[in-house]
């Protein structure tokens, strides 16, 4: 049980924690079963569950318990996001579809992660994730050609707004009923990740018997992504650490030593291992005994893991939690090598952002 100064300060926190996961351990289910049973701030909770993006899991573990506290006004608030979640799921799913022919029609490559594919393949179930967008990545040169395909399917490049406010690895497109971010890159240059797409391509699976030039990432090139993605926003919101630990969960991994050699090669060695810990640590993610003794000797891991517990528990707060000192010492904790924190020290010292 998560508690105390490793975990939540209140049974709200508490309740969360135990909840995101698809299949508690008998005493996390005990401890669900306890909990709904007090008397608990029923709004925080499902304020929070919105902030973590678990809603769906949180509903479908304290939904339906006899003794439950929950008022009936918050339980109609549940059924509503449930299932609006979970049809906007469906829509995306028919949309992947729809852009998997697009992108065979104009032989355009490109690799899905998170978002639907992630639910079905981790979760093991399309209405237990909360998705709110689609992901892709491709190779830069063909974004001019994925822009004009998308363009022609009715969607909209944010770059064509009136605000054109720019990413410098992403671009996302829009039309009614979905949203679609196309990357080629996961995170900004000056944190030095290495993303080889045409590698991630070659070992990527295809998204179905009908698709050649859209596929899904091995699930070993999908831990690093998860953690890349977790670590460069602060693992901040508990579903990220809860893709990591299901796709753990899930048996998909089976080339445990495949994960390590390419996060180095990628210089997400220290994300990987930090978003691994946090899923055995947290949400008890079943990794092979090997891999937590690893983890547990990475120096440097164990502090990194109980910053990011700390920032978790004040939720939609942590953004104002998060001091200078702490998030400039979080990322050169995170820095593969020595020369890798250059970049960084340039970036805090000048750009001097608040959240980044």
């Amino acid at each position: 049980m998560v508690s105390g100064s490793d975990g939540p300060t209140s049974r709200e926190n508490e309740l969360l924690w135990c909840c995101a996961r698809v299949t508690p351990t008998d005493d996390m289910q005990n401890r669900i079963d306890e909990l709904v049973q007090q008397p608990l701030d029923w709004a925080a909770v499902l304020k929070r569950s919105w902030w973590h993006r678990i809603r769906p899991l949180t509903f479908h573990h304290v939904d339906g318990k006899p003794s439950s506290t929950m008022p009936e006004d918050v339980r109609a608030a549940f059924v509503g996001f449930v299932e609006e979640l979970a049809e906007r799921n469906r829509r995306l799913s028919g949309v992947l579809s729809e852009v998997s022919t697009v992108f065979e029609d104009a032989q355009i490559r490109g690799l899905v992660f998170k978002g639907p594919t992630l639910a079905e393949d981790a979760y093991g179930d399309l209405t237990l994730r909360e998705c709110g967008d689609l992901d892709l990545l491709i190779d830069q040169q063909d974004f001019d050609r994925v822009r004009h395909v998308l363009v022609e399917s009715g969607f909209v490049s944010c770059w064509d707004s009136e605000d054109n406010n720019r990413q410098v690895f992403a671009c996302e497109f829009e039309r009614p009923g979905a949203s679609l971010d196309v990357h080629w890159d996961l995170a900004p240059g000056w944190l030095n990740y290495q993303v080889h797409f045409d590698r991630l391509w070659d070992d990527g699976v295809p998204l179905s018997a009908k698709s050649s030039f859209l596929r899904k990432l091995r699930p070993e090139d999908s831990a690093s992504v998860l953690c890349i993605h977790g670590t460069k926003h602060w693992w901040e919101r508990l579903r990220w650490i809860c893709d990591v630990a299901e796709l753990v969960n899930s048996g998909r991994i089976t080339d445990w030593d495949r994960v390590e050699t390419t996060a180095i090669e990628a210089r997400c060695h220290r994300s990987v291992s930090l978003g691994l810990y946090l899923a055995g640590n947290l949400l008890d993610a079943k990794l092979p005994v090997p891999v937590s003794r690893r983890l547990a000797a990475t120096p440097g891991i164990r502090r990194l893991g109980a910053q990011v517990r700390n920032w978790l528990q004040y939720a939609e707060s942590s953004k104002d939690r998060r001091r200078v000192q702490e998030r400039f010492l979080f990322r050169m904790g995170v820095c593969e090598r020595a020369r890798d924190r250059i970049p960084q020290i340039i970036h805090y010292l000048f750009a001097r952002p608040h959240g980044s």
